[in-house]
């Protein structure tokens, strides 16, 4: 699958590029607009709500609910991915040492007692571990990413465009619609 992003000064382009899209047949998994922050210092020309033109309209999306431009939203998805396996083993593994080793640090409520306090302890050191983890691991195109941010920050739209597996973006088509910028962001 390709994936690209195509960075626009106004919204029609968005809506030009996909009618075009759309003629040519070209089969996307992914079309998504992200309209750009708005502030005191930056305001699009338009909002989502105003596209001009008539055909069907691209909806436009905030760019923290894309998960391939949200860092957060990335780190956030492997943590909860990390916790499903580091939780259960953090827990057997606390409890495994607690019956292994003669520690009598909570011998006071029993072996069953402190087998079960140790697996609460391993839990949370699980829980803990999923997001020492999950911010340990480079995002990819965290570089594309931070860039593409910036020119979202600066007023401008951004279209994100994602083909099946197999099939190329028609670049030629994305080229003539005169982008700001165009940004691979990966090929699988």
């Amino acid at each position: 699958m390709a994936i690209c992003v195509l960075v626009l000064a106004e919204r029609d382009h968005a809506d030009q590029l996909n009618e075009q899209l759309k003629a040519a047949e070209t089969p996307l998994t992914r079309c998504e607009l992200i309209q750009p922050a708005t502030n005191s210092e930056t305001q699009p020309e338009r909002t989502a709500s105003e596209p001009k033109g008539n055909g069907n309209p691209l909806q436009s999306m905030d760019i923290d609910s894309i998960e391939r431009l949200s860092p957060k939203l990335t780190r956030s998805r492997r943590q909860k991915l990390m916790a499903v396996w580091l939780l259960p083993f953090g827990f057997i593994f606390g409890i495994f040492i607690t019956l292994s080793t003669d520690m009598d640090t909570f011998a006071s409520y029993g072996t069953l007692g402190a087998s079960i306090i140790g697996g609460l302890l391993g839990l949370v050191s699980g829980w803990m571990g999923s997001y020492a983890a999950a911010i340990s691991v480079k995002i990819p195109n965290a570089e594309d990413v931070r860039i593409l941010r910036n020119r979202h920050d600066q007023g401008q739209w951004l279209l994100l465009l994602e083909t099946p597996m197999g099939i190329e973006l028609p670049w030629k088509v994305l080229r003539e619609a005169n982008p700001l910028a165009l940004t691979s962001l990966s090929e699988l």
